[in-house]
């Protein structure tokens, strides 16, 4: 089973976090969204790779560089 790409967790005012979590956000409740890292990750290499070919040398530098930061996290 793939992971989902994003999740939502509920939570109650100023209360803890649920041990549940679900991909569509929970009504009546204020929700914490999560993403997948490596969900991020495919995209950006897919933005840099579309900047690479269009020599945006800019962009392709700031890419590289949130690249970088998240592979750090």
């Amino acid at each position: 089973m793939k992971a989902p790409d994003k999740i939502y967790i509920q939570t109650n005012k100023g209360e803890a976090f649920s041990s549940k979590w679900t991909t569509i956000p929970f009504r009546d409740f204020e929700n914490t969204e999560y993403i997948r890292k490596e969900a991020l990750l495919e995209w950006l290499n897919r933005m840099l790779e579309i900047s690479a070919q269009s020599f945006e040398f800019q962009r392709n530098y700031a890419y590289g560089k949130v690249i970088d930061r998240i592979n750090e996290m």
